[in-house]
């Protein structure tokens, strides 16, 4: 029987890198989706070489480390320490994530939405009232059209929309509150509960189950089911800068900069040290070259950036 992990990434396998091997069982096991067989090839794995047991705990390790980046409330059941047990290998692997928590890993949140973008994708769709939405990398987007209704919902990720005047109002639910407009250009971030809107022309409603709030041309505003902040001015040239090919930061949160960079490069990037997570930065970086984004990084920061699969990447003090 062949003990090789299944084929998870794009990446040549490397059947003598048991970090890399790791990674491709870790996503698989807790995606929920492991047959008999590969449970079976998984417990021979991990019994083959103490390596294999060794870099499939240091995964979990850094797994357990995922709450410093805040990743979206995902409402799954748990991955329970009695499955793991069918797989024999209960000693050497502890659960920490349900299976929807995985997909975030691997950058695959909405697998069922109507429309969506790989990471590091960007794409436009021509809506059927004649509106246009572009996607940022990692999104997901429902539509509701009708003759009289005209809705999408923002399940995760950012979009910027251009919304035709029509008779119906133009609706986006997000879990934070909807957003209607009838004729207006606005960019709309999801980031869990919460959502930030930015108006570029015209004007936007905000309506959350608290209050509701219009907000107009070069205004941005972040909300949530329960609160509802401060009207801002929009730092367009920042918010928009994705559509360009660009990821731009001024005095942002080092935390804020990575859970951006979770939408366009494949992988889990970790930071272990609370201050350096909350050191604020400022920097560019080129979207049409992913590969050399955490390059800039560190040595525009002078951090140190060390990749230890294709899938995590830890960042820390140099």
């Amino acid at each position: 029987m062949s003990v090789e992990p299944p084929r998870l990434v794009s990446t040549p396998a490397r059947p003598d890198d048991a970090s890399h091997q790791a990674s491709e069982w870790f996503a698989l096991v807790q995606a929920g989706t492991p047959t008999p067989a590969e449970r079976e090839a998984l417990a021979h794995w991990l019994a083959a070489d103490p390596r294999n047991a060794q870099a499939y705990a240091h995964l979990e390790q850094l797994w357990a480390a995922t709450a410093l980046l805040a990743p979206p409330k995902v409402h799954a059941p748990q991955l329970s320490r009695r499955r793991f047990v069918g797989l024999g290998v209960a000693a050497s692997v502890a659960v920490v994530a349900a299976s929807a928590g995985t997909l975030w890993f691997k950058g695959i949140g909405a697998p069922f939405a109507d429309v969506r973008t790989a990471v590091g994708e960007r794409r436009t769709v021509q809506l059927p009232d004649g509106s246009s939405v572009e996607l940022a990398g990692n999104s997901a987007l429902n539509l509701d059209f009708s003759a009289t209704r005209r809705a999408v919902e923002l399940l995760q990720g950012e979009a910027f929309f251009q919304v035709q005047p029509k008779a119906a109002e133009f609706v986006v639910q997000t879990q934070a509150g909807r957003v209607l407009a009838s004729d207006a250009e606005f960019c709309l971030a999801c980031d869990g509960a919460s959502a930030l809107l930015s108006v570029s022309r015209h004007t936007a409603r905000v309506i959350t189950p608290s209050q509701q709030t219009d907000l107009g041309e070069g205004l941005s505003l972040r909300f949530s089911a329960t609160h509802t902040g401060a009207i801002q001015r929009a730092e367009l040239e920042q918010v928009l800068a994705w559509r360009n090919g660009r990821l731009v930061f001024f005095d942002t949160p080092l935390l804020s900069v990575v859970n951006q960079l979770q939408h366009w490069r494949a992988g889990k990037i970790f930071i272990p040290d609370p201050q350096l997570a909350a050191r604020r930065v400022s920097l560019i970086l080129n979207l049409n070259r992913p590969e050399q984004m955490l390059d800039v990084l560190a040595k525009a920061l002078a951090v140190r950036v060390t990749h230890y699969t294709d899938l995590v990447t830890l960042i820390q003090p140099a």
